[in-house]
């Protein structure tokens, strides 16, 4: 039987998927972060003020085909 939650995500035409709780490499958004992390070690001067631009910026360096290697 499925959940309340479940049910109410594909009544309004979404696609569920549950991963692993515990197993990182199957989820598809630890490599994306952690992509996103290394361009942000590689362009912050280690100071809040130089890290607030940077990790939008890390995010956005992130191609849509990389993160579709991911998944």
């Amino acid at each position: 039987q499925k959940g309340e939650l479940q049910e109410t995500i594909k009544a309004a035409g979404h696609l569920v998927i549950f991963y692993p709780v515990y197993h990182y490499e199957l989820n598809f958004i630890e490599h994306y972060c952690g992509r996103a992390k290394l361009y942000t070690h590689a362009h912050c001067e280690y100071s809040f003020l130089a890290l607030v631009p940077t990790v939008p910026e890390a995010l956005a360096q992130v191609s849509d085909t990389l993160i579709f290697k991911y998944y």
